[in-house]
């Protein structure tokens, strides 16, 4: 019963709050790199996105194969608390 209970928190409940605290984050970027990988699962590929944020920080975010083609090497990005994914900041920031 309690490693049953151990294993709901370790797998079910955590995980969800450290996403919670991801999607709480805010700061401003750049993109340094996009990365696509092959994969034989279920999916074909897995695109990743790698963001330097102000304060030096590397952040890697997984992303959709359709929303690779919205993000831009070396474009500035603003990822807004609430918001799970960054959006474009205009050049006249």
């Amino acid at each position: 019963m309690i490693d049953g209970l151990i294993e709901f928190l370790i797998y079910a409940i955590l995980p969800y709050y450290k996403k919670k605290k991801k999607r709480e984050e805010e700061w401003y970027g750049v993109i340094e790199e996009k990365k696509v990988k092959s994969d034989y699962s279920v999916s074909k590929y897995k695109c990743y996105v790698i963001f330097r944020k102000d304060d030096g920080q590397k952040i890697k975010m997984k992303i959709n194969e359709e929303d690779l083609n919205k993000y831009e090497e070396g474009k500035r990005y603003h990822k807004r608390s609430g918001e799970d994914f960054p959006e474009a900041v205009s050049e006249d920031y």
